[in-house]
């Protein structure tokens, strides 16, 4: 009896550093635009099914591939880059897509989703109607889209706690396609006034840390610009703690500079876009420590590079795969044109950051 009370206790001991390294350790993860175009749509559709419900549409394959990655994470954020719930679907240029797409994110182990972004206007108030009650309905927290002032003034930022971690996110978009918000919504705006109040809120409602989600930049370019410079810059004098931005469809730099992480864009996470690079994105995972004074640390990011394969080139719908784990797999693919461009793009893309 003693000897397993002592060796019980000794057991404990022995775990007691890893949780407490486990509790004192926060890892994030941030994908990049999930577009839903109409060729996803119709590929997705259950043959002989309602094209108007959403239960007619299967996306399991879109999150199959790095459901382990997400899992790992104690947070998970994807940007969703259309309305939901308005049919008939629609994709590019004014988007609708069916709600099936927001439960796989959710089902695949996502926390957080983006709505502030260019598109979320595309169907006016109708799909903000829309998208706005399938959100609110849904077990998951949702930004950058809220119903009236009172509610943004309440929920933005969204705040999510993990590991014993307040971590605040704010999201917010250069534009809307030119359209104005419908009132009485309020949609997260690249505005100073907006982005410093839901700063200050976050700071006094006890945050521990402050991520920016920008919807910024040139599309298709694999540079940022010096406007997103610009607002990188007043962003960390403001007091955000990271910046992880999305928009340009293509990958842009990962920078970690002074204890700090600032990802340009993750690029597509999953689209219908054949441009050069625009099948590459970014899974960006990212830890931060506490340490025994209390401090946080925001340790160097992780990269996983990951390859968007279309309906009928890896599986026969949508899927997303970690490049370096199929670079020696052609045999995975339906199209090898398509592993020769993965291959490829991949090379050109590790050679320009070359860092990761």
């Amino acid at each position: 009896m003693k000897r397993s009370i002592a060796l019980l206790t000794l057991l404990l001991l022995l775990g007691a550093p890893c949780r407490a390294a486990e509790r004192d350790t926060l890892r994030m993860s941030f994908l990049g635009d999930v577009m839903m175009h109409y060729k996803q749509i119709r590929a997705a559709r259950i043959p002989g099914t309602d094209t108007t419900s959403a239960a007619s549409y299967d996306f399991s394959s879109y999150f199959s591939h790095i459901r382990g990655r997400l899992d790992s994470c104690d947070i998970s954020v994807a940007n969703m880059e259309f309305p939901v719930g308005v049919v008939p679907y629609t994709g590019y240029p004014v988007f609708s897509a069916p709600s099936s797409i927001v439960q796989e994110a959710i089902d695949a182990g996502m926390d957080l989703l983006l709505l502030a972004n260019n598109h979320i206007c595309d169907k006016g108030r109708r799909g903000l109607d829309s998208t706005y009650a399938i959100y609110s309905r849904m077990p998951v927290k949702f930004t950058g889209l809220w119903r009236d002032t009172i509610d943004e003034q309440l929920y933005n930022p969204a705040i999510i706690t993990a590991k014993g971690f307040r971590v605040a996110f704010i999201n917010f978009s250069y534009g809307f396609n030119g359209f104005n918000v419908p009132q009485p919504y309020v949609a997260g705006k690249l505005d100073s006034l907006q982005i410093k109040q839901a700063i200050r809120r976050a700071r006094n409602r006890g945050v521990d840390y402050i991520v920016a989600l920008p919807h910024w930049g040139v599309e298709y370019s694999l540079d940022a610009n010096a406007e997103q410079r610009r607002w990188r810059d007043r962003l960390y004098r403001w007091g955000v703690d990271m910046i992880v931005g999305s928009h340009p469809h293509v990958p842009q730099a990962v920078e970690y500079s002074q204890g700090r992480v600032t990802a340009y864009s993750l690029g597509n996470y999953i689209s219908n876009m054949s441009i050069a690079y625009g099948q590459v994105g970014i899974l960006l995972t990212v830890s931060v420590v506490r340490r025994e004074d209390g401090s946080l640390e925001t340790l160097p990011p992780d990269v996983t590079w990951l390859w968007c394969g279309k309906a009928g080139q890896m599986e026969p719908n949508y899927s997303v795969v970690p490049i370096e784990e199929y670079l020696d797999r052609p045999e995975e693919f339906i199209s090898r044109s398509q592993y020769d461009k993965m291959v490829r793009e991949y090379s050109r893309i590790k050679q320009k950051f070359s860092q990761y």
